[in-house]
């Protein structure tokens, strides 16, 4: 099925080290639009090529819209997710960090349906704690990338959320890689009290050999939860 989305062949002009290359489509006001072409796995040993639609916000971030996506990245996104057992998030998030390439989202069919947040109110509530109170039954539980990668090779970081929260609000979640220099963050708002699992993740890569740290945090308006991770490049 993926061999019918492809947007290029992979005997193409290799892309350039950082393991994308950026085109823009439109110029705005609040950041020019852009089609982000970086190469994934076909979930067969191989590679394709994809374009994610990204608006350019400042520093080293991107907006992105996942239901506003070429189809064939609308595609590959569904399968993507289907490997977890998950459908894709059609949500919203920041892609960010001096080499962040992509980002995916996932989440249980079963969870409940929540509204996106736009830049501004990323960027404004991921940081904001958790509400301070006593004994509760809502939770974050949330687990960190690990896995091994070649030098100089993109790789894919996923992380696990899992949330229960009692009253209705914020979702606030994020993986990222090497302290930040690939990462996803997302908010989204919910009307009622809610809970569910996703996985998110980010593409990255790495320049030399070692280890990176990975981090996954989740916060609902009761609860925080955060875990670390690594993956070793060689």
């Amino acid at each position: 099925m993926l061999a019918n989305v492809l947007l290029f062949s992979a005997a193409l002009v290799p892309l350039p080290l950082v393991g994308y290359r950026d085109r823009i489509v439109e110029h705005r006001a609040d950041g020019d639009v852009i089609l982000r072409t970086s190469e994934h796995s076909d979930f067969n040993g191989g590679k394709i090529r994809l374009e994610q639609k990204l608006r350019r916000l400042s520093g080293q971030r991107f907006f992105i819209d996942f239901s506003d996506q070429p189809a064939a990245t609308k595609i590959y996104h569904e399968a993507l997710c289907l490997k977890q057992g998950m459908i894709p998030n059609t949500s919203t998030g920041i892609i960010g960090g001096e080499d962040a390439i992509a980002a995916w989202n996932c989440r249980d069919a079963r969870s409940v349906p929540a509204l996106p947040a736009t830049a501004e109110e990323i960027e404004l509530l991921r940081l904001d704690p958790a509400e301070k109170l006593g004994r509760t039954t809502d939770y974050s539980l949330t687990r960190a990338p690990s896995g091994s990668a070649f030098v100089g090779k993109t790789f894919f970081a996923i992380g696990a959320i899992s949330v229960k929260s009692s009253v209705a609000g914020a979702a606030k979640y994020g993986v990222s890689v090497d302290n930040r220099r690939c990462f996803y963050d997302n908010v989204e708002y919910f009307s009622k009290p809610f809970d569910g699992t996703a996985q998110i993740g980010v593409n990255c890569i790495g320049y030399k050999q070692g280890f990176l740290t990975t981090q996954t945090q989740a916060c609902v308006p009761r609860a925080c939860g955060a875990s670390e991770g690594t993956y070793g490049i060689r």
